[in-house]
């Protein structure tokens, strides 16, 4: 029974893992992602000693103390307590061992890296928990428990990835503000979801509350990550940017020469080699992008309506 139990533990850790993989176009190394997914072991390691810490130091954090809070004593116990210490102890290993890695090309690799720090975290706590309550919380973690860990670690990765990409543009405010979001949001996500459940013993319209937080990011998840998954830009390259995370809509440069037709009142002149090669300085009316490389906005035009990048320039 406990092997059966163990297998149900790990067998959503291993799915999600593969379904963050699998959307990473450029493939990160094996070696770095099973480094990375120890981390997020050591990370539950990290999480026990900063809430011994935090429980010396403000008795109000005690487990003990739990029992006796209300709704309103939930929410700092909660948020502080619990989802910013263990959101800061998987963050931590990220920036540490993940965002200076030179394997780090891509927006889209900051999500791999958090969600593999995280599905280590739910791995180890998931067959804590299992092996401690029985089958039916086998299930019930693994539909929203770990799928959660995941999508903390789809929204951390997403704002590092941000950050690194607005570091290749030496634009250290936003790499700042996005690092701080990269931090923040899944803490905020992580308090949510867990002080709805808590919440839900003394209010039973929490439990409605819950789904429907739980449906929302499940759905909005998968946004981020297709979102990363689609920018190409690498932002180890140095130079102009890459070709592969723009979309070209009007300009004839990308386009081979067509045939003159007959009123054309002008002798065509022969295409030059460079006309298949996208220009280092496009004008503003040549390009149409997809996504902003430094914010992953979806934008149109030479600025990104967010992080006000100028695409037309170098």
């Amino acid at each position: 029974m406990a092997l059966l139990l163990i297998v149900l533990s790990v067998l959503p850790v291993i799915l999600l893992g593969r379904y963050i993989y699998n959307n990473d176009f450029d493939k990160e190394p094996k070696g770095l992602l099973i480094t990375l997914f120890l981390m997020g072991v050591g990370s539950v390691i990290v999480t026990v000693i900063l809430t011994a810490a935090l429980d010396t130091v403000f008795p109000f954090f005690s487990l003990e103390n739990e029992a006796k809070l209300d709704i309103f004593g939930l929410i700092p116990y909660i948020f502080i307590g619990v989802a910013l210490i263990e959101e800061f102890s998987k963050w931590i290993f990220v920036y540490l061992f993940g965002y200076h890695n030179r394997e780090f090309n891509h927006a889209y690799d900051a999500i791999v890296y958090c969600a593999f720090v995280s599905l280590g975290f739910a791995c180890i706590e998931n067959i804590l928990y299992v092996l401690q309550s029985g089958l039916s919380t086998a299930i019930f973690r693994a539909i929203t428990a770990v799928p959660g860990h995941a999508c903390f670690g789809v929204w951390m990765g997403f704002y590092l990835g941000m950050a690194k990409t607005a570091d290749k543009h030496q634009n250290q405010q936003l790499s700042t503000k996005n690092k701080v979001r990269s931090l923040l949001y899944p803490v905020a996500a992580h308090g949510l979801y867990d002080y709805l459940i808590f919440g839900s013993v003394q209010v039973s319209a929490y439990t409605l509350l819950f789904l429907i937080f739980v449906i929302y990011l499940f759905t909005e998840t998968p946004k981020k990550v297709r979102q990363l998954a689609r920018i190409y830009y690498n932002i180890q390259e140095p130079g102009q940017m890459a070709a592969s995370s723009v979309m070209m809509t009007s300009s004839p440069v990308m386009m081979p020469p067509t045939a003159p037709s007959s009123s054309t009142m002008m002798p065509p002149t022969a295409p030059s080699s460079s006309t298949m090669m996208p220009p280092a300085m496009p004008s503003s009316t040549e390009y149409s992008y997809q996504f902003c490389p430094i914010c992953g906005e979806k934008v149109v035009g030479p600025f990104c309506p967010v992080c006000g990048h100028n695409h037309a320039e170098k």
